[in-house]
C-alpha cells in the first residue's frame, strides 16, 4: 500500500533553510489566514468570455483536431475512439504484426483514454482576473518584433500557432494588468521569447545536443558581454553550470568559451556576432533594452536569474527526453528553477519603473513570496498540460509523479496537487504580511514600499492570469492526429 503523501510547505533556497523552523512556528498564523474564497464566478466568467471571444481562430491549414482536456466529451464518443484503436490493434495482429507493436498501441490507447478522462480540479486564485486595457495596442508593436526576430527562424505553422493561437499577449495582459502601454509591449515580447526558448528545449529530440548547447552558450555570452569584467556574473555562471558538466563530456570548456567570447566581443551598439543563434539574437535585443532602462544592480540580478533559468530549463528538458523520473521532492525543487517563471516575476520592476535593492529583494519574506508564487505557477501548468504530456509520453510532470508515488489515479493526483497549490497561496499571503512588517521594521522609503506592493499584487495577478490563460490556451489541449 502506498504511503500517504503529507504535504508540508517547503523552502528550497539553501540560504533560507535556517528559516524553515521559523516558518513552521508560524504555522498557526498561516492556518488562521482566511483565504478570500468569496466567489469570483461572475467576474471570472465575464473576463473568461471576453478572453475567449478575442482569440484568433486556428489556422485553416492546421491538419490536426484539437480536443480540450477538460471538455465534456460524451461517453459514446470516448467509446468510439477506444473501439477504433482496438480495431486497429486487432487488424495489426491479423496482419502478423508482433505483440510488441500491439502492446505499444494498447499503451497509446490507454494513455489517450486517460488523457480524455482527466478532469482539471476547481481552483480559485486569490484575486480575480483582469486584462490590461492597452493590450491590443501594445500587441501591434510586439507582433512586429516577433516577425522580425522569429518569422524566418520558425516554420510558418509554428509561428502561426504561437502568435495567433497560443497568443502570449493575452497572458501578458493578464499578469501585468497595470503596466503602462509604453512597456507592456516589452512584456509580451519577453513572454513570447520564453515560449520559443521553452519549445526549442522541449523539442530537443529534433535538434542535436550540440545545437542546443550552442544556443545556451550564445545566450550566456549575451548576458555576460554587457558586463565582461563583472566577476559576480562569472561566479554565478560557474555555480549554475559546473555541477552539471559531468553529463556532457564535450562541454567541459563551456564556461571558458563563454568568458572568452564575452570579453572579446562588443555587445552594446552593434551586432556582436553575425553567427549568433536566432533565439539568442532576440534575447540580445530584449537584454540591451532592459539594462538601458534599469539600474546596474537590478540588471546584474536579472542577468544572474536568466543565467540560471535558461540553463535549468535546458537541462530539465534534456532529462525529460532521457526518461529521467525524479522523486516528487526532487522534482519540486528542480521545477522551481527550470520553469522560467522567476524572470517574468522580477520583470515587474522594469514594467512598473520601480526598483528594489538586493538587500530587500533577497530578504527572507520576499524570497518566500517568490518561491511560493513560482511553485503555484509551475504546478498549475503541470495540471493543465498533463493530458497533452501523457499522450506524448512525457512523464516529468507533478501529477504523474504523485500518481506513481501515491499509487493513485491521475485525477486523484491532480486534486492533491491542487491542495498543495492552495497551501502555497496561503504561504503567499503570509509572505505578503511579513513583507509589510519588514517595511515597518526596516523603515523602507515610500518608493521601496511601492515596489514591494507591485511585487505582491504582481504575484497574485500572475496566479489568476496564468490559471485563466491555461484554461483557454491551445498549449493545454490534447492534440490527436
Amino acid at each position: 500500500m502506498a504511503v500517504p503523501l503529507h504535504w508540508t510547505p517547503m523552502i528550497s533556497n539553501d540560504a533560507h533553510i535556517n528559516g524553515l523552523a521559523v516558518c513552521m512556528r508560524r504555522r498557526n498564523l498561516l492556518q488562521t489566514l482566511e483565504l478570500r474564497n468569496s466567489s469570483y464566478r461572475a467576474s471570472q466568467l465575464k473576463a473568461f468570455s471576453r478572453f475567449n471571444g478575442k482569440r484568433a481562430a486556428p489556422s485553416s491549414s492546421a491538419s490536426s483536431s484539437v480536443i480540450s482536456a477538460t471538455s465534456n466529451i460524451p461517453a459514446h464518443c470516448l467509446q468510439t475512439i477506444h473501439d477504433t484503436h482496438m480495431v486497429d490493434n486487432i487488424s495489426n495482429s491479423r496482419l502478423g504484426i508482433g505483440h510488441t507493436q500491439t502492446d505499444h498501441n494498447m499503451k497509446e490507447v490507454q494513455q489517450q483514454q486517460a488523457a480524455l478522462d482527466f478532469v482539471v480540479p476547481d481552483f480559485t486564485p486569490l484575486v480575480p482576473y483582469r486584462m490590461n486595457p492597452g493590450l491590443e495596442e501594445a500587441n501591434k508593436k510586439a507582433l512586429k518584433w516577433a516577425v522580425h526576430n522569429f518569422e524566418s527562424f520558425m516554420s510558418a505553422e509554428n509561428f502561426q500557432n504561437l502568435f495567433y493561437r497560443v497568443n502570449p499577449h493575452y497572458l501578458a495582459g493578464g499578469v501585468y494588468p497595470d503596466a503602462p502601454i509604453s512597456r507592456l509591449d516589452f512584456a509580451i515580447e519577453f513572454l513570447a521569447w520564453l515560449y520559443v526558448l521553452d519549445d526549442q528545449n522541449l523539442l530537443s529530440q529534433k535538434c542535436s545536443l550540440e545545437e542546443l548547447v550552442q544556443t545556451q552558450l550564445d545566450i550566456q555570452v549575451v548576458i555576460m558581454a554587457a558586463y565582461p569584467q563583472e566577476k559576480s556574473l562569472q561566479d554565478n555562471l560557474v555555480k549554475c553550470v559546473s555541477k552539471e558538466l559531468g553529463h556532457f563530456e564535450f562541454t567541459k570548456d563551456f564556461i571558458e568559451k563563454i568568458v572568452t567570447r564575452a570579453t572579446t566581443k562588443h555587445l552594446l551598439g552593434s551586432e556582436y556576432d553575425e553567427h549568433i543563434s536566432p533565439i539568442a539574437s532576440a534575447f540580445q535585443n530584449l537584454w540591451i533594452r532592459a539594462i538601458s532602462l534599469m539600474p546596474k544592480e537590478w540588471s546584474l540580478r536579472f542577468g544572474k536569474i536568466m543565467q540560471q533559468s535558461v540553463f535549468a530549463n535546458f537541462l530539465g528538458s534534456h532529462n525529460l527526453h532521457h526518461d529521467t523520473c525524479p522523486s516528487v521532492s526532487t522534482y519540486i525543487l528542480e521545477r522551481r528553477k527550470s520553469g522560467l517563471a522567476l524572470p517574468a516575476l522580477v520583470l515587474q520592476e522594469l514594467l512598473q519603473d520601480v526598483f528594489l535593492p538586493d538587500s530587500i529583494y533577497h530578504s527572507l519574506p520576499m524570497q518566500r513570496l517568490l518561491d511560493a508564487t513560482v511553485d503555484v505557477l509551475c504546478w498549475n501548468n503541470d495540471i493543465w498540460s498533463f493530458p497533452k504530456e501523457l499522450v506524448a509520453g512525457e512523464m516529468a510532470n507533478l501529477v504523474f509523479l504523485i500518481s506513481k508515488e501515491e499509487g493513485c489515479s491521475y485525477n486523484k493526483a491532480a486534486k492533491i496537487v491542487t491542495e498543495m497549490m492552495v497551501d502555497k497561496c496561503k504561504e503567499m499571503q503570509l509572505a505578503a504580511i511579513e513583507l509589510k512588517e519588514y517595511c515597518k521594521i526596516h523603515e523602507l522609503t515610500t518608493t521601496q514600499k511601492t515596489a514591494i506592493e507591485h511585487y505582491i499584487s504582481g504575484c497574485n495577478h500572475w496566479v489568476s492570469a496564468s490559471h485563466m490563460f491555461h484554461s483557454q490556451s491551445s498549449r493545454s489541449q490534447v492534440v490527436r492526429a
